[in-house]
């Protein structure tokens, strides 16, 4: 991991990336040790259930005038609470498993991590040639204002714990195998789902977990330790 030269605060350095990449946001959520999910609708690929796991966060929308306005409007939008953002002393950016350093970022936002990985990529290969295009996903550590709730798009919430991150990162792991070694889910309308349902973890967090490997479960324990 190196050092980037780059000084500034992160609207400028952002507004630096070329207009074909998409900037979206994420959100580490902890409590207890433990990691904050949603679960998007479930998907029959191939004959199989899959369960797409993803930080709670998504594109920017052109009422969101910062980065962590927008974070703070899909955390509202997917769990019906409001989360307070805690700014980070220092922002690793990754762009592969073998490109990762670290910016010092100015001003009031600073992300914990940016992510830049495939759009739509194959399963548990974030930064594979066959994508849809490129994107930027910049990942704040928040605090829980409140008890979440499943809300909008996404049915289902999931606690876990760092390794399991990980472990979902690298493969699909069912639903039923996720309860035994101590995730917790939260349900709404739709009730539980089946346990031999796939879960699958996507987007920024799941690169982020590839990306760090062995390391994944001391950066999460950071994040935790920072509340």
């Amino acid at each position: 991991m190196g050092k980037s030269s780059f000084s500034g605060n992160l609207k400028d350095w952002i507004n630096s990336l070329p207009p074909d990449v998409f900037v979206g946001t994420s959100l580490i959520l902890c409590h207890e040790g433990r990691f904050l999910f949603g679960i998007r609708a479930p998907k029959d690929i191939d004959g199989q259930i899959i369960l797409e796991l993803t930080g709670i966060g998504g594109a920017l929308e052109p009422e969101d005038y910062t980065l962590t306005s927008g974070a703070r409007r899909e955390a509202v939008e997917e769990l019906g609470v409001d989360v307070s953002i805690l700014p980070s002393e220092e922002t690793l950016v990754v762009r592969s498993p073998q490109n990762i350093e670290h910016i010092h970022f100015t001003g009031s936002e600073r992300p914990v991590a940016v992510i830049f990985r495939g759009f739509r990529t194959p399963p548990h290969m974030p930064w594979h040639t066959d994508n849809h295009g490129h994107s930027c996903l910049v990942i704040f550590q928040a605090k829980l204002e409140e008890k979440p709730r499943p809300a909008m798009e996404l049915p289902y919430l999931i606690w876990l714990q760092p390794e399991q991150i990980l472990a979902l990162a690298q493969d699909d792991i069912t639903i039923g195998k996720l309860q035994k070694i101590g995730a917790e889910l939260i349900t709404g309308p739709m009730g539980f789902p089946a346990l031999d349902w796939q879960a699958r973890l996507t987007d920024s967090q799941e690169a982020l977990a590839l990306a760090l490997g062995e390391n994944t479960a001391d950066f999460y324990s950071t994040c935790c330790s920072n509340l």
